[in-house]
């Protein structure tokens, strides 16, 4: 099943944006550890905001790299049983690991609230970078936002599929 023709444009761009973010804080975190190897090595000067700008970039990277292993469904499955089973029970347990995706990151991101709103009032920030804390949680919160919304995507999708309608 192709979920390029079922999710809505929208959607593709957001994932599609998502993508973009994290692989470019992928590209920054390689760039910034060539650096401070390099420099280190070549110079005995290492780049001193290597580690939060790597740890920094990082969370970008996880929290919009996720986006589009859950709208094309491409988390981990384990189809030990849709060999054992009715197509039609393989259907039913696929929309429940959806249902339970969408409810599982949904958990997460609302866990994700309370440290991000104490690192705003705590005022915390990043040792040699000087970046607020709480910037790093609006990326990760505005990054499990869109994940969410493409799990649903997907979810929605996947039933419309299996009813016959087309997107």
């Amino acid at each position: 099943m192709d979920s390029d023709r079922q999710s809505t444009p929208l959607i593709l761009r957001l994932q599609r944006a998502q993508f973009r973010l994290a692989a470019t804080a992928l590209l920054v975190m390689m760039m910034g550890t060539v650096i401070d190897v390099f420099f280190r090595y070549a110079f005995n000067k290492p780049l001193r905001i290597s580690y939060d700008l790597v740890e920094s970039m990082l969370v970008i990277y996880v929290f919009h790299g996720m986006a589009g292993a859950f709208l094309k469904r491409r988390n981990i499955a384990i189809d030990i049983i849709d060999a054992i089973v009715d197509a039609r029970v393989v259907r039913a347990l696929i929309v429940m690991a959806d249902i339970l995706s969408v409810l599982c990151l949904a958990v997460f991101a609302y866990a994700m609230i309370r440290p991000g709103l104490q690192a705003f009032d705590y005022g915390d920030r990043k040792l040699e970078l000087g970046l607020p804390l709480y910037v790093l949680w609006i990326f990760a919160l505005a990054g499990i936002a869109g994940t969410i919304l493409c799990a649903v995507a997907a979810l929605i999708g996947h039933v419309r599929a299996r009813n016959g309608m087309t997107s």
